[in-house]
């Protein structure tokens, strides 16, 4: 598997969520820049609460944002931050689908092509709001809109200590590592997504 590069002056999050019914956690990654170098700890606990309120109308109280580690890139090894918390989600009590069952989140670039095209798989999705045909009811495409704006939002500048949103890209041996593709949106998608993760009694 190719290993993601992250350049000096850019980061990757990695998001922990848990959801009380369910014995794994599901996690969330994004890269961003480093607006004012060096990213601190500090930043570090922002973008956590930045990233559990932004998203906590996504869920209900049995889901909680709970970790967050970041790697800043660097000239030698990557820096690591870790930030705690348990920030529940504020929605009212939803029964979700399976777990292998994901929201899908567009990250749109201003480029062509799969390499400049990523996405994110949000976790814990609402039962009564899909749809046989894994497509979103209006109503819950509207609350998934809603969230990845303000995600998009929430997470570039302030205390977060992020300078904007990027796809960052992994090493190829066809071709030259592109840098880091500035995000321009979070697009919420209507059909939900599926990974292939089989199911498991808990």
């Amino acid at each position: 598997m190719s290993e993601l590069v992250i350049p000096p002056g850019f980061g990757l999050w990695t998001f922990y969520m848990q959801h009380a019914g369910i014995s794994h956690t599901a996690l969330v990654t994004l890269g961003f820049s480093v607006a004012a170098p060096p990213y601190t700890q500090s930043n570090n606990d922002a973008s956590l609460v930045a990233y559990g309120t932004s998203m906590a109308a996504l869920w209900d109280s049995e889901v909680t944002v709970t970790r967050l580690t970041t790697l800043i890139g660097n000239d030698g090894p990557a820096l690591r931050f870790e930030s705690s918390g348990a920030i529940a989600g504020s929605r009212t009590t939803q029964s979700i689908t399976p777990p292998q069952t994901t929201y899908l989140i567009r990250k749109t670039t201003g480029f062509a092509g799969r390499r400049f095209r990523g996405r994110m798989y949000i976790p814990f999705v609402a039962e009564l709001g899909t749809q046989q045909t894994g497509q979103l009811e209006t109503a819950e495409l509207t609350i998934l809109t809603a969230r990845a704006s303000a995600l998009f939002t929430a997470l570039v500048g302030g205390s977060t200590g992020s300078g904007g949103l990027y796809l960052l890209h992994s090493e190829s041996s066809l071709s030259a590592t592109p840098d880091p593709t500035p995000i321009t949106a979070l697009a919420a998608q209507n059909f939900v997504a599926t990974q292939r993760r089989r199911l498991r009694r808990v």
